[in-house]
């Protein structure tokens, strides 16, 4: 069964390491929807796959909670 993607990509300032990575990627899949998070340190991106839309300040301030900063 296939079902329809969302994606969301945002730029984050203050990711260092992978446990950096780890800690984003944890809170991120604690929404409902997120189906696969995706990070690049080099590019300082973070991509969120999900099953149905997601709210893009739902996302910045889960990220912003963990002390990174989204760039607007």
């Amino acid at each position: 069964m296939l079902f329809k993607k969302f994606e969301l990509s945002l730029t984050v300032d203050g990711m260092h390491c992978m446990k950096c990575v780890a800690r984003i990627t944890e809170a991120l899949k604690k929404i409902d929807s997120v189906k696969k998070v995706n990070i690049d340190l080099n590019e300082k991106s973070v991509k969120v796959i999900s099953s149905s839309e997601l709210d893009a300040s739902l996302v910045a301030n889960t990220i912003e909670a963990l002390g990174f900063s989204v760039v607007k």
